[in-house]
């Protein structure tokens, strides 16, 4: 009873929303199949046996049984350049991300050519999404398709980019969004853009200030009404959510994650579910990692206490390879040019 009220808001600034299944907005469900692929992909490193495989993506309600079986020997992964776009601030804590280990590292490794896009961390979207555009445009491989994988804010960058150059759209093959801030986060509107600017003074990292908006781009009310009037995108696009249980969750995301839980349990610690899903997009999974785990491999052993602030134990590579492998072999398929068995 004591609770303060919370605040008026502008309503003309916000769009009449529903929460409804997935499958509603028109989105296709492909997660028993991409699990039977992220079980059966080499491990390496990553090798888990197939219990603990099993629960690093999350069973929710619908997900069925797989029923159709993707031949890796024959996936024609030369075809296809993949770019990755990462999230708020990455450039400036640039040192304590093992980039040796990050995704992009493994995907070369399984045959692809992989390159990480130079973004602006303290950036908004329209600026990043320019930057983009001219980094896919001057990319060295013009005679094979980009696949572009955004992560964190890093999608919606990627997003505002194919709406603002069309000119990506004979490029660009599949957009792909991992844990990414579609929909935006409520965190965002408790985390003002000055706050982010601190970190250009993190000793882990060299960035610049950008032009301070990446915090801004991420408000709900932005998202949710870009959605509604940009986002008709011209490629197949692909969602790989986060949404671990709340034991994987790292300490230094536990406030957020208890934030976001007042609203909905199932969040990554920095995003809502249901925020990173993209309207009429094919979903892959859910994820058992929280909003680092799940793509970035953070190294903070020469940081005092580290250990105590972040788990980022998770077959992330694993994952990674599983979604460039299903996102080829459904667009080949879908092309005609890459058969699946039954």
């Amino acid at each position: 009873g004591c609770t303060r009220m919370p605040l008026a808001v502008d309503a003309t600034r916000h769009i009449p929303l529903t929460l409804a299944p997935a499958s509603f907005a028109g989105v296709r469900d492909q997660r028993a199949n991409f699990r039977d692929l992220f079980c059966r992909e080499p491990g390496g490193a990553d090798a888990v046996d197939s219990e603990a495989c099993d629960k690093a993506l999350r069973r929710l309600r619908g997900e069925g049984v797989a029923d159709r079986k993707i031949d890796l020997s024959t996936l024609p992964r030369e075809r296809y350049v993949i770019a990755v776009a990462l999230g708020v601030g990455w450039d400036c804590v640039r040192e304590l991300i093992d980039e040796e280990r990050l995704p992009v590292a493994a995907l070369r490794a399984a045959g692809y050519d992989a390159e990480l896009l130079e973004v602006e961390g303290l950036s908004g979207s329209e600026r990043n999404a320019d930057i983009v555009a001219e980094a896919l445009v001057e990319e060295p491989f013009p005679s094979r398709r980009l696949i572009v994988i955004g992560y964190s804010k890093g999608v919606t960058d990627l997003m505002v980019a194919l709406r603002r150059h069309p000119e990506l759209a004979g490029r660009v093959a599949a957009l792909v969004s991992v844990a990414g801030s579609v929909g935006g986060s409520p965190v965002a509107n408790n985390t003002d853009d000055h706050s982010i600017a601190l970190l250009r003074f993190s000793p882990f990292g060299d960035c610049s200030p950008g032009d301070g908006q990446a915090m801004a781009s991420l408000r709900p009310a932005l998202r949710h009404a870009w959605i509604e009037d940009e986002f008709a995108l011209p490629v197949p696009v692909y969602s790989l959510v986060a949404a671990p249980d709340p034991e994987r969750v790292s300490p230094a995301l536990r406030s957020s994650f208890k934030l976001l839980g007042a609203v909905h349990p199932l969040n990554d610690g920095a995003l809502l579910h249901w925020d990173q899903l993209l309207p009429g997009s094919t979903l892959l999974g859910y994820a058992n990692a929280d909003h680092w785990a799940v793509a970035v491999p953070i190294d903070v052993d020469d940081i005092p206490l580290s250990q105590l602030l972040v788990k980022n134990g998770y077959p992330r590579n694993r994952l990674w390879r599983a979604i460039a492998d299903f996102v080829v072999a459904d667009l080949e398929s879908r092309a005609g040019g890459f058969g699946a068995t039954d």
